[in-house]
């Protein structure tokens, strides 16, 4: 790899601007694959919020000096150390276009973000293992402002790192170096694990769980934490904990007993609090941008849970059982990267 390092970001939104700002910070040679109609926003440049705990100001930050790209041609026209994959799991199988960038950037190795367990085997059909790393999003990042009258001073991205987060990643030695090492020189707490997809496996099923039983229970966390939701959710959370643990072969033993309706009541308010922007709508905006991800992942453990054996009960409960989707969900389905 270079001294500067050739870097290709699939996708400029909250995930991709984040990653960009600390591996241009590193020195690394940027570059964004967008949609062309996402274009002409990126070459003007972006404005970045970095938040802190119980920080209500909102300094921006302007993010700039990187290339934009929006077709195949003039990604293997260069050469490319790195491609990140800052796109959704429905995004990232949409179309084609992944089996046509991985024959335009050679050599490269590539950096997968994304949570749903069979993510990684699926890429594996067109990335070879050992150019293959994984990754796990351990920040928060959201189009600011959330709603109207926030005190942002024009529209950008805002995005907090929690104290003491580390950015866990995995895969082959020396394309992980090569990651954790630029990340760290531009200032992003990297750090190398063992398995990401396995460490990340458990948290995930109860995230996408709460996900899906805050949106059944319209997004408001007074109605999520009543007695028949929090049940139904946990429930759901317990199934896919189980199925992920025996996909992965995890450990489920630590966590299972934690997932009781107190955890829940204790910990959502507290985050509630803590969070320098308003948590509610931050998940309802952001989950419902990704909605049909969410909808992905529950699908697949219950798809896994069948194969298994395992209990898919509440699982189905919390999934939208006519296979429909909103228009919005749609529109996400076919968007390709950008």
């Amino acid at each position: 790899m270079s001294v500067n390092p050739r870097v290709l970001l699939v996708g400029a939104g909250a995930v991709g601007q984040v990653f960009g700002k600390y591996l241009q910070a590193a020195g690394c040679e940027l570059s964004f694959l967008v949609k062309e109609k996402y274009a002409e926003e990126a070459r003007r440049g972006y404005t970045l919020y970095e938040l802190g705990l119980l920080d209500k100001d909102y300094e921006p930050v302007t993010f700039s000096g990187f290339g934009v790209l929006v077709s195949m041609r003039e990604i293997a026209a260069q050469r490319w150390d790195q491609v990140w994959l800052c796109v959704s799991s429905t995004a990232l199988r949409a179309g084609g276009w992944v089996g046509e960038l991985a024959r335009a950037t050679g050599d490269a190795t590539w950096v997968m973000l994304q949570p749903a367990l069979d993510d990684r085997e699926w890429l594996l059909q067109w990335v070879p293992a050992e150019r293959l790393v994984s990754g796990m999003i351990p920040f928060i990042s959201f189009h600011a402002p959330l709603k109207p009258g926030e005190p942002v001073p024009r529209p950008g991205t805002a995005f907090l790192i929690p104290p003491l987060t580390r950015g866990p990643f995995s895969g082959p030695p020396e394309r992980l170096d090569q990651v954790v090492r630029t990340l760290r020189a531009g200032g992003y707490p990297a750090s190398r694990t063992g398995d990401v997809a396995r460490g990340a496996a458990l948290p995930t099923a109860v995230l996408t769980a709460f996900v899906e039983g805050l949106e059944a229970a319209g997004w408001s966390f007074e109605r999520f934490l009543q007695r028949d939701s929090l049940e139904r959710t946990i429930r759901a959370a317990r199934e896919a904990v189980q199925i992920a643990a025996w996909r992965t072969h995890a450990s489920a033993s630590a966590l299972l007993p934690l997932l009781r309706p107190a955890l829940f009541k204790l910990l959502l308010p507290l985050a509630a609090r803590v969070t320098p922007f308003d948590l509610e709508t931050y998940l309802r905006v952001h989950f419902t941008k990704v909605g049909e991800q969410s909808r992905l992942m529950m699908r697949t453990y219950v798809d896994l849970g069948r194969s298994a054996g395992l209990p898919v009960d509440g699982l189905q409960a919390l999934t939208p059982g006519d296979g429909t989707s909103s228009p919005e969900s749609a529109r996400s389905r076919a968007e390709r990267p950008g």
